[in-house]
């Protein structure tokens, strides 16, 4: 199996590059071609349609994952046209693909979808969603495409994703640690934090047994900003990565207004999930604990 890996620099999409690798032949790429970690990748410029049909020809690929996205939530309120290129137009194209190949397409979507507003249980796959942001719309969009496409598809919606990579809320608490005795952090948005090699280890699970729909993918648990930050902190003593934990301040979200508007419930119900490809899915505490143990290397 020919796995076409779009967006092989990020947190999922390196993930499911050192993963899928073990039993498949994955085919990494990423926007510009960049080496990542020392490892070359094909340029798939998904903002270049002509690119995009280009390369899915020459690639000739079983299956297409999805991992690539516009993700900058708050510059997409002002950047709708490349936010709404990357999470939906470029994904219908790719769907087209996969429904004139009959291959089957992976795609990661997010929380974002829902509002959130006075939520008070879990949100399962069947529930309406009504996303509050650009970002948001345009992976609703983006799903629907991939829905409408007609192609065997699975995709996996997730929340609060982070690991060792990039631009993310465990980094960037341990680096505001670093320069700070006291921190503010939000105490009145719920979602499950969710390593990126979870997601890539529940998406090779379920390549065993692919069955088109939408599943919901976190960890097990939900807490937080500041439920998460505490952990974080708490795990960063005990392993050596800092000699004291700052002082956390729960605050709202109003104390820090941003231009897009978050999801204040966030937590997603995997069970679907978790039935249809036999996976248990593992606690958050648990996962952050070993992300953060590779950290301490």
């Amino acid at each position: 199996m020919k796995i076409l890996l779009t967006g092989a620099d990020g947190q999922v999409g390196f993930e499911l590059w050192r993963t899928l690798q073990f039993n498949r032949e994955v085919i990494p790429t990423t926007s510009d071609g960049r080496d990542v970690n020392g490892m070359s990748t094909i340029k798939f410029d998904l903002n270049d349609a002509d690119d995009v049909n280009k390369k899915l020809e020459a690639i000739a690929p079983d299956v297409i994952c999805n991992a690539a996205a516009y993700t900058a939530v708050d510059q997409a309120e002002t950047d709708v046209d490349l936010a709404h290129r990357l999470n939906a137009e470029a994904v219908a194209q790719m769907a087209e693909f996969c429904r004139n190949k009959k291959l089957l397409m992976l795609h990661y979507s997010t929380d974002y979808v829902f509002a959130g507003n006075d939520r008070k249980f879990a949100w399962r796959e069947q529930d309406p969603i009504n996303p509050q942001s650009v970002y948001g719309q345009s992976k609703a969009d983006g799903e629907q495409a991939l829905i409408d496409s007609g192609c065997e598809h699975m995709i996996f919606r997730t929340a609060w994703v982070y690991s060792n990579r990039r631009h993310n809320f465990l980094k960037t608490m341990l680096k505001l640690a670093q320069s700070h005795d006291e921190l503010k952090v939000v105490n009145d948005q719920q979602g499950t934090p969710t390593w990126a090699n979870t997601i890539a280890l529940a998406t090779m699970l379920s390549l065993n047994i692919p069955e088109s729909g939408v599943y919901h993918l976190t960890a097990a648990g939900h807490t937080t900003w500041y439920g998460f930050a505490k952990r974080i902190f708490e795990q960063a003593v005990r392993i050596g990565l800092l000699d004291s934990k700052p002082k956390l301040i729960p605050v709202s979200s109003e104390q820090f207004p941003t231009a897009a508007i978050r999801p204040n419930y966030s937590v997603l119900d995997c069970q679907k999930f978790a039935g249809t490809f036999n996976v248990k899915l593992p606690h958050w505490q648990t996962t952050l604990q070993l992300c953060m143990q590779r950290m301490s290397l």
